[in-house]
């Protein structure tokens, strides 16, 4: 009685080639004219890319922070500026604009000086991004009163420091910082 043979092992690039060895790299089956044109690898370990590390991120200076900050503030109070001068005098919008002016130049400086996460929103260059957003938001406002021409940007009529006072607040809203995760409690 005679014993049934195990099947052979074929190449895994050959398929029609016996199997003589395994790949040293991944251990797919090879045939022996693999194994003598690349000893140390077979086609698929050979033909894959290479993957490249990462390097991490470089830290950023509080400078390079500062500097992002103020100018993606000053963008948005220049572009805010104008918008916010269309509504001077408009009895809501008078108000609600500054307001959102503040608000967004807050947002954009806390996001381009990379402030607006936890582990970097409490620090000194963060309070120094605030200042510099809630100032920018003022001259913006300041913009929209030059733009419009109906009112003077440093008078001390109600209807020109409120504008003021908002954009002051919107913008300290805008950079404030996340919320610190407290204990959960849920029993």
């Amino acid at each position: 009685m005679s014993t049934p043979r195990a099947p052979r092992l074929r190449c895994a690039d050959h398929p029609a080639r016996p199997a003589v060895d395994s790949c040293p790299t991944c251990g797919r089956p090879r045939c022996g004219a693999d194994a003598r044109a690349l000893p140390s690898a077979c086609h698929a370990c050979a033909d894959a890319p290479l993957v490249a590390e990462v390097a991490p991120p470089r830290p950023v200076a509080d400078d390079e922070r500062l500097v992002r900050g103020a100018l993606a503030a000053y963008a948005v109070a220049v572009v805010g500026g104008w918008i916010v001068s269309e509504y001077v005098g408009a009895t809501l919008f008078s108000y609600a604009g500054p307001f959102l002016l503040g608000l967004f130049c807050g947002t954009a400086a806390t996001r381009a000086a990379g402030t607006d996460r936890s582990a970097a929103a409490r620090g000194p260059a963060a309070q120094r991004v605030r200042w510099v957003a809630v100032a920018l938001s003022a001259l913006g406002v300041a913009l929209g009163f030059l733009l419009e021409g109906s009112r003077s940007p440093v008078s001390g009529s109600l209807d020109v420091l409120g504008p003021y006072v908002l954009a002051l607040a919107g913008g300290w809203l805008g950079t404030l910082p996340p919320r610190r995760q407290g204990l959960a409690t849920d029993v």
